[in-house]
């Protein structure tokens, strides 16, 4: 009985990860996968935003770009009333030539030069997100390159997504340890399987500032886990 018994559990086990901790040979358990997943609101959107400028030289686009990208800045800072925060700035300065198309008439390269900063930002509050954009986009100085609205780290609904996920794990051990014609015992062992972290919602940003960005109504968070319980004798 014990030989046929083990070799169910075998079966039961088949595809789950080995886990770091080995289990004893002669002790009888099970290990399942359990996975929680719950929908919430997003509570913060995050922007890229660059500046761009271009000229002739590679000295006119330096000077030009500097005095705008500290335009920029400036009113960047003077929306955190709204939430409104620079995460990550990075800057490029590029030669960018014309190609020649075949059988075009050769003439002299004129180079033009393009130097962009690239703004990464996050929004804490949702209401503002529209009229932050807004007020973005009315400088003249940036491009709106694209918006995702995502879910902090430490969301309550995360927490929720773990919560599930050993329940979801408890009921499938206790259907398998059912089936079996057993008895599940305590825990053994508990592995968190990869982040709980939440998925991003990306839009594009609107081209026309009629259009009114609205956040999605919830986001999916999930999190998973591996547990292992020992059978009773």
């Amino acid at each position: 009985m014990r030989s046929v018994f083990s070799a169910l559990l075998v079966l039961i086990l088949a595809g789950n990860a080995a886990t770091a901790q080995p289990i004893p040979r002669d002790e009888p358990m099970i290990t399942v996968h359990g996975e929680g997943l719950v929908q919430v609101p997003p509570d913060q959107a995050k922007l890229t935003v660059a500046i761009v400028t271009k000229a002739q030289s590679l000295e006119a686009a330096t000077a030009a770009h500097r005095d705008r990208a500290e335009r920029g800045v400036n009113a960047l800072n003077g929306l955190k009333a709204d939430g409104l925060s620079i995460k990550q700035s990075t800057f490029a300065l590029n030669e960018i030539r014309v190609p020649v198309r075949p059988n075009a008439p050769q003439g002299p390269d004129k180079p033009e030069y393009q130097a962009t900063t690239t703004f990464e930002l996050q929004l804490d509050k949702l209401d503002a997100v529209d009229r932050v954009i807004t007020a973005v986009a009315a400088t003249g100085l940036f491009e709106v390159r694209n918006i995702r609205f995502a879910i902090g780290d430490r969301n309550p609904g995360l927490n929720d997504a773990r919560r599930k996920a050993i329940e979801d794990a408890r009921s499938r051990a206790s259907i398998y340890a059912k089936a079996a014609g057993v008895e599940l015992g305590d825990v053994f062992r508990i592995d968190e399987g990869g982040s709980a972290g939440p998925r991003e919602f990306a839009m594009a940003a609107p081209m026309a500032r009629s259009v009114k960005v609205m956040p999605p109504e919830t986001l999916t968070l999930s999190a998973s886990v591996t547990m292992t319980w020992r059978i009773k004798q």
